[in-house]
């Protein structure tokens, strides 16, 4: 009888002494959410951006394609050229804008708190990698769209 007794009192005292550490370490989990979510926030308003360089270079492209062919071979090696590069850029805004909108769709913020604590900040930390290569994909190819349509 007492062995009965004593393997659930056991689960419980465990689960408690589990639920206390996980309560004090979830002011780590919080920090890490706010990290993750601060590098989003400053993602999100250059998805505007992204947009209006997606249409102006689709315009400029659209101008580069109608463009007769005439003159000399270097200069048609060279509207061939830039027609490449939007289409490149073009691309690049495209994965960038597409990239967000799947970190956003698999972003699971409602199930961090039935997380342990461990697993959380692993959860975070692997969702802050991805953010982050989302922040550079988005600001490298909004630098290099912008840097393509300052050109005459």
């Amino acid at each position: 009888m007492s062995t009965r007794l004593g393997l659930p009192v056991a689960a419980v005292l465990t689960a408690c002494w589990l639920t206390a550490c996980s309560d004090t370490d979830r002011p780590a989990v919080d920090q890490a959410e706010k990290d993750v979510l601060s590098i989003h926030d400053a993602v999100m308003p250059q998805m505007d951006d992204l947009t209006r360089a997606q249409r102006q270079l689709a315009s400029r492209l659209q101008t580069l394609d109608s463009t007769a062919e005439t003159g000399t071979a270097s200069s048609a090696l060279r509207l061939d050229e830039e027609r490449s590069q939007a289409r490149r850029l073009l691309r690049d805004l495209r994965v960038a804008d597409s990239l967000m909108t799947h970190w956003m769709a698999q972003y699971r913020y409602d199930t961090l708190a039935t997380l342990p604590t461990d697993e959380a900040l692993r959860y975070l930390d692997q969702q802050k990698a991805s953010i982050t290569d989302v922040k550079n994909k988005v600001n490298e190819s909004l630098d290099h769209t912008r840097q393509f349509l300052a050109t005459p």
